[in-house]
């Protein structure tokens, strides 16, 4: 039996590839900083958790993966190195395991790949493919972020961060959108569609691209494709088109779908927004692609309710409506209070948490003016993941350029103090949204929680 040892293993990658490897008879073993729920999950699969990252954590191991957010001086892959084990990167593997299984379908972008990925894959299990899959997000239907099968399909998403996703193996490839961000390691736009522009490369003679044509980045690189090339969006153009977008009671949306001018029925959602309409043509047009019918497509996804993370609605507190949601870039930002306008008349107040200093700074006039659709913008501190403070970029910084932007912006800093805020001033009717990349969900968490206690 081979040993695999994951060193970050509670991340979103490595925490699939663990299972993964799991469920094909590997020993598995992983170390992480803290405690989660996605690790506490694993433990209860028999997947050793070490807490702390110790050199003595890899004893045994064949093979040690690791997380691009663990550093270079990290005591486990020093010692992998010390002791010549074989040393991978979480995206190296899941090349390899890409590869390995056959036929691979990568779907990217900057905002949506993780709806688009379960969306795919939910239609293609439907539609009797029984593919593996690998998301960032929880899904209700895998009861996590993996699924295994037993075919040659693997639907993986795919992240661009640190061009990652350079090491995957696909044969068909999806492009939500493509966006300036992470400026850590993408100086500027033009960086971003470059590496998109090589994601493509990696595609094979007989490949397939699917883009969303209304994105002028990504249809270029569809329009420059040399294989077959599938566009999706608003514009009558393009081989799928969504016509007529209408919200549905209660949160839901609903349009008329195309392919090539002719009407194929209603595709209606049971999560808002125009965004996830694009998303689910977006994984309709895939599909259609390799076989699945339409209409088992528009069945399979009249009963998607979302990944955890992604509008998420937890809950209630005192007559007001909890959701919660991943949104960290300033158009993930706007488009999904755009989303929550469209189909809630009552207050909303956006309880923000940035995500990393380095974004904030360079975006910060675009976060400025992304709460547009919020009555009440309430700022919590940066979560800072794997970057530290340089002292020159503050929420309290971020607070002062929204205000010139929006009638409504609350920097409170701590969760301690937001949560009592919100106790104090939250009203029957209201929706709270917590949104963000980081913990900001607890803030929601501990609201619903007070909400149930009070209640008896």
């Amino acid at each position: 039996m081979k040993h695999l040892h994951f060193v970050g293993i509670g991340g979103a990658r490595l925490s699939g590839l663990a299972k993964l490897y799991f469920d094909r008879g590997c020993k598995i073993t992983g170390s992480d900083s803290q405690e989660s729920r996605v690790i506490r999950n694993m433990a209860q699969k028999g997947i050793q958790i070490s807490y702390g990252h110790n050199a003595s954590n890899i004893n045994g191991a064949d093979l040690v993966v690791y997380t691009n957010a663990v550093g270079p001086d990290n005591p486990e892959v020093l010692e992998a190195k010390r002791l010549g084990i074989p040393l991978i990167e979480g995206a190296e593997l899941l090349g390899e395991l890409m590869a390995e299984i056959g036929k691979g379908i990568a779907i990217a972008g900057t905002h949506g790949k993780t709806t688009t990925s379960a969306m795919t894959a939910l239609i293609l299990v439907e539609g009797g493919l029984d593919p593996t899959v690998l998301i960032g997000g929880e899904l209700n239907q895998f009861q996590g972020n993996h699924r295994t099968g037993k075919t040659p399909y693997m639907v993986v998403e795919a992240c661009e961060f640190k061009r990652s996703f350079l090491n995957l193996k696909p044969s068909v490839e999806l492009i939500t959108n493509i966006d300036w961000d992470h400026p850590d390691c993408f100086p500027t736009l033009d960086d971003v569609i470059k590496t998109f522009s090589d994601f493509v490369s990696l595609l094979p003679a007989d490949g397939v691209l699917v883009t969303w044509g209304d994105d002028p980045n990504a249809f270029r690189l569809g329009k420059a494709y040399s294989g077959k090339y599938i566009s999706f969006g608003c514009q009558e153009h393009f081989d799928w088109q969504i016509k007529n977008i209408r919200p549905v009671v209660p949160i839901g949306v609903t349009a008329e779908l195309f392919y090539h001018g002719k009407s194929q029925g209603e595709l209606t959602l049971k999560v808002p927004g125009r965004h996830n309409l694009l998303n689910a043509t977006g994984a309709i047009a895939l599909a259609s692609e390799l076989g699945i019918d339409v209409d088992c497509a528009l069945k399979t996804l009249s009963s998607f309710t979302g990944v955890q993370r992604r509008f998420e609605m937890k809950g209630e507190y005192q007559g007001a409506l909890i959701v919660d949601d991943y949104a960290h870039h300033p158009s993930a930002i706007r488009t999904t209070l755009a989303a929550a306008r469209q189909v809630f008349k009552g207050r909303i107040w956006c309880v923000f948490q940035p995500h990393l200093f380095s974004r904030t700074k360079f975006l910060l006039q675009e976060f400025a003016s992304s709460f547009g659709d919020a009555d009440i913008c309430v700022l919590a501190d940066i979560y800072p993941a794997r970057e530290i403070d340089p002292g020159d970029i503050s929420s309290k910084d971020l607070a002062a350029v929204a205000k010139k932007h929006h009638q409504d912006v609350r920097y409170l800093g701590g969760f301690d103090k937001i949560y009592e805020h919100l106790c104090q001033n939250v009203q029957p009717g209201d929706l709270v949204i917590t949104m963000g990349a980081g913990d900001v969900w607890k803030i929601g968490e501990r609201l619903i929680k007070e909400g149930i206690k009070s209640s008896f």
